[in-house]
């Protein structure tokens, strides 16, 4: 059975939390999962950051990393300054992931989040030449630490590398890592894709990480417009056995609502009792179509 996660962004304004409050939130819904990241986990103490990796072991909740990378670390950037920088940065939260026990990185953590293109291109080979290169350096310490570097297929308006499964695939090709995967996430598929069907067959194998919401960023639903059987049969064509893992953000506010542009109050006024209800009912509905 595949084990289903949720990104802590869900229940936050801020990025920062308390997540052992998190953690037994998430437990008590029903989740295997709890993706993170990176950098509010780095403002706290190596001691701290243990504490939250031994409550969760407790719980049996495991730790999944998704990052947004800022312009600061952009991988692809022309500045090598800038992609030492946000090299180091990857590298700093794999030794965090080891502390927490945690093996799978994903995220737009190829380039910058939420930065694309200010005019008309009809090349990208260049920003994808130096993305590679960074990537490739990155994944000798992946591959040491038994580490799996998803690369998350994005739409156009948040990042202009890696739009599609097919892009993904040549990308991941370039760089030539077996632990190099790609991360599918039915939002930006919403978008992008012309079928989900043939995306998810087109990565096969090379499948590391799944992400699930619906195209307004509300839960998974059986009263929501993404095509949840033709999604879930095409997982277990390809025999997907890893982690589907939700990412909704349905309230306004703060810094979550700013940097995922949440603009109203797609929750309709919801209170947490009620949204940990929606969470609860996509677990079950997620469950049961993958045991069809």
């Amino acid at each position: 059975m595949n084990k289903i996660g949720i990104h802590f962004g869900y229940f936050n304004r801020d990025w920062d939390t308390d997540f052992i409050r998190q953690i037994d939130q998430v437990k008590r819904i029903g989740f295997d999962i709890l993706e993170v990241a990176p950098a509010p986990l780095m403002k706290l103490s190596k001691e701290q950051r243990e504490e939250i990796a031994g409550c969760a072991k407790e719980q049996g909740i495991e730790f999944t990393f998704s990052v947004g990378l800022g312009k600061e670390y952009d991988l692809a950037s022309p500045d090598e300054q800038i992609r030492k920088a946000g090299i180091q940065f990857t590298l700093d939260t794999f030794e965090i992931m080891q502390e927490m026990g945690s093996t799978m990185y994903s995220g737009v953590d190829i380039g910058a989040w939420n930065q694309t293109y200010s005019y008309g291109v009809l090349d990208k080979s260049a920003e994808w030449k130096r993305s590679v290169e960074s990537v490739k350096e990155i994944m000798k310490s992946a591959e040491e630490k038994g580490i799996t570097y998803a690369v998350e297929v994005v739409n156009r308006y948040e990042s202009s590398l890696v739009n599609t499964a097919e892009e993904a695939m040549d990308y991941i090709s370039r760089v030539g890592s077996p632990n190099l995967k790609i991360l599918l996430d039915t939002y930006h598929m919403n978008i992008e894709e012309d079928s989900f069907e043939q995306a998810i067959k087109l990565v096969g194998d090379k499948l590391g990480h799944f992400h699930v919401g619906e195209p307004n960023r509300r839960p998974p639903s059986t009263n929501g417009r993404m095509p949840w059987d033709e999604i879930t049969l095409a997982l277990k064509a390809i025999q997907y056995e890893g982690a589907i893992v939700m990412e909704p953000f349905i309230k306004m506010g703060g810094e979550v609502g700013r940097d995922i542009k949440v603009w109203r109050d797609i929750s309709k006024g919801a209170s947490q009792e009620e949204m940990e209800g929606l969470a609860a009912d996509a677990i079950h509905m997620l469950h049961k179509k993958m045991q069809q």
